[in-house]
């Protein structure tokens, strides 16, 4: 799985030849070091003991973990969100309508809003452009809220609240843009 995310630009440290070299062990005689005048080898235990982890490694460890997950997430809240709304694009463009809106622009922000959300929910899994999509999906947000703010308010009242799930996504999509960061 981590070779395969390798095609889309993500540099797992699990891929394969990793596993394998962890699996070998690295070996290696270091006479030419010593001689060089480097300073002793040491295991990794001990090194490892020499530097111990800080508050903050342990935490970009645990954020670094949770990463994938948040991209997965973010790939399907988005994407199925583009797709429900393609799948009755009538009924979601009626929501619009029968709020004031002319038909024609309501058919353009459906269609047009459920095509950038498969398009962002996809281009996230794309490390080169991760990062913009993840800016791209919580300005997406910010004109979602204020497009409902403006033209259908009473759905911030609605009972299965489905704008209540917007600043939540905007936020982890924020959150992954902030932990893409290179080093």
């Amino acid at each position: 799985m981590t070779d395969t995310l390798g095609l889309l630009g993500w540099r797992s440290p699990l891929r394969s030849t990793a596993i394998r070299t962890l699996a070998d062990g690295v070996e290696g005689d270091p006479t030419a070091w010593r001689a060089a005048g480097g300073p002793p080898c040491r295991t990794l235990a001990e090194t490892l003991a020499r530097h111990p982890a800080t508050r903050a490694d342990r935490l970009a460890a645990r954020a670094f973990l949770a990463l994938p997950l948040a991209i997965a997430t973010l790939t399907i809240f988005w994407t199925a969100s583009g797709l429900v709304a393609l799948a009755a694009p009538g009924a979601a463009a009626a929501i619009l309508t029968s709020r004031g809106s002319p038909e024609s622009l309501a058919w353009l922000l459906v269609l047009g809003g459920a095509v950038a959300d498969i398009v962002l929910g996809l281009l996230i899994l794309w490390r080169p452009w991760a990062a913009r999509a993840a800016l791209g999906m919580a300005a997406l947000s910010l004109a979602y809220l204020s497009g409902s703010l403006v033209a259908a308010p009473d759905l911030w009242a609605d009972p299965l609240g489905p704008m209540l799930n917007v600043p939540p996504g905007a936020v982890l999509a924020l959150w992954v843009w902030l932990f893409l960061d290179d080093r």
